[in-house]
């Protein structure tokens, strides 16, 4: 006689209702991929647990006063909702955010090197480590800590002295941008494109690779001094921005990196700071923003954890003027946008501001 299995797939729907419900977030999730039946009865708990009305992005912060230094909050400014989630080790307080795409944080951890994580499945993945930057060497110190000696001068044939770095701290100024062209559970076909230092240089690696491909100028007209990137899905490019409101497009699909400028030079100096942001509707824009830094009469209160990231306690930096302008690709020029309703109706949608990161 054949042996008898329990047939888990069809327990009555509310008795795996009750059961999710219990269940913490990453076991939820998990517990969705098993049946037809299961996704089904996870997809009706996570609609009561998780109110999100639309697909706007959520902020993810973690509070201070929590004493659990992996415990995180999940705002959802659409519905007004907020829901706890503990990210795995490392904690998340002890790490450097530098980037976000597809529910997925980008994440520097204290030895400055990159974890992927997703807040919700608790799923992470390691990216290839900061020495495997083409510019990037380890050592100890004579106190057995772990240092980097960083070649800063970006060209190989006028190498200056090397700059060093205690492990905790190159993170801050190493990794400008981490750029995802899809969710980083597709392993393979998720594509990184890291803008870095020195000078917003960029190099790239798929999920599951043991080093960095720089880009060279081989590839671009120049090989530096980028400030930001998106990655388009609809022609699967990459599309970067230089400091001069220059634009180019990147094919990584291809053996080779392919570029192709595609805006030319708007202003020949790098203030103001410039962003890109892809509207709901498709349109490309340039976000211009005017800084503002001041000595203030007191030093500005941050917590004891990060203090070793703030240079000048006393030194106040704001934005004082913002700049919109719409990319035309036909006529290849900026095309400022003087509305403010445009404006105020794109920030529910995209995050344009670098050091805020969105799921």
């Amino acid at each position: 006689m054949a042996a008898a299995f329990p047939d888990w797939a069809g327990l009555p729907p509310e008795m795996l209702v009750t059961v999710m419900q219990s269940l913490g977030i990453p076991d939820l999730f998990r517990a969705g991929t098993f049946c037809a039946s299961w996704h089904a009865a996870c997809a009706d708990v996570r609609r009561v647990r998780f109110p999100i009305m639309d697909a706007s992005p959520c902020l993810l912060y973690s509070a201070i006063d929590d004493n659990d230094a992996s415990t995180a909050t999940l705002y959802s400014p659409s519905s007004g909702s907020t829901f706890r989630v503990r990210l795995p080790d490392p904690p998340l307080r002890s790490r450097a955010l530098v980037g976000s795409a597809h529910g997925w944080l980008a994440t520097a951890d204290e030895a400055s090197n990159l974890l992927l994580v997703n807040p919700l499945t608790g799923a992470q993945l390691a990216l290839p480590p900061v020495t495997a930057l083409y510019h990037v060497e380890s050592f100890l110190d004579g106190e057995g800590s772990l240092m980097y000696s960083v070649q800063e001068s970006g060209y190989l044939d006028d190498q200056e002295d090397p700059v060093l770095y205690p492990a905790q701290e190159l993170r801050l100024v190493l990794y400008y941008k981490v750029v995802m062209s899809c969710s980083p559970s597709m392993g393979r076909e998720c594509i990184i494109l890291l803008l870095h230092r020195p000078d917003g240089q960029l190099s790239f690696a798929r999920i599951g690779d043991h080093r960095w491909t720089q880009i060279t100028g081989e590839t671009l007209t120049w090989d530096s001094s980028y400030r930001d990137a998106f990655y388009n899905p609809k022609d699967g490019l990459f599309y970067v921005l230089s400091f001069d409101g220059s634009m180019l497009t990147l094919d990584l699909s291809r053996p080779s990196p392919m570029a192709k400028d595609i805006m030319p030079e708007a202003i020949p100096w790098n203030d103001p700071i410039k962003d890109l942001v892809q509207t709901p509707w498709g349109d490309l824009l340039q976000v211009w923003r005017l800084k503002e830094t001041k000595q203030s009469t007191t030093p500005v209160e941050v917590p004891l954890e990060v203090a070793h990231e703030v240079e000048d306690p006393y030194k106040v930096s704001r934005i004082k003027e913002f700049f919109l302008y719409k990319v035309d690709y036909e006529k290849q020029d900026l095309v400022k946008l003087t509305s403010m309703l445009c404006f105020l109706d794109l920030i529910p949608q995209c995050a344009f501001r670098p050091r805020i990161f969105l799921c």
